[in-house]
């Protein structure tokens, strides 16, 4: 779901929302992870990403690596609820929402900066 149309919901829920009840906030556009990733794929292949070492092209491939514990192989949450008591929905569709959340990504190339390269170079959550 696009960050945008989450916080819509936070505010709906806020104002609309009755005390001591829980809203699901989701788009309702499920899909697993090797399709997302796909999707992401698709999108960097056509753009051009400067802070990359080379661009994203054909011969890129997903690696699939061990699960960490308590992995999801997909997301979907019925949000349902939120729809009929709040009359909230989503507005972005998943694929205008990567698209959008990747044009960030390379319009603002100054965010990775703030990071130093130790928190990212290596994949969490694993024993060393």
């Amino acid at each position: 779901m696009y960050v945008i149309d989450h916080c819509d919901a936070l505010v709906k829920i806020f104002f609309k929302g009755k005390i001591g009840e829980s809203y699901n906030v989701g788009s309702n556009q499920n899909i697993n992870n090797v399709n997302l990733t796909k999707k992401l794929l698709k999108i960097v292949k056509n753009k051009s990403f400067t802070f990359l070492t080379k661009k994203v092209n054909k011969e890129v491939k997903i690696m699939f690596v061990k699960d960490r514990p308590g992995h999801d192989f997909r997301y979907a949450l019925n949000s349902n609820k939120i729809l009929k008591k709040l009359g909230w929905k989503a507005k972005i569709s998943l694929d205008e929402g990567l698209l959008q959340t990747v044009n960030w990504y390379i319009n603002h190339k100054s965010f990775f900066d703030s990071f130093s390269k130790k928190l990212h170079v290596h994949r969490l959550g694993l024993k060393t």
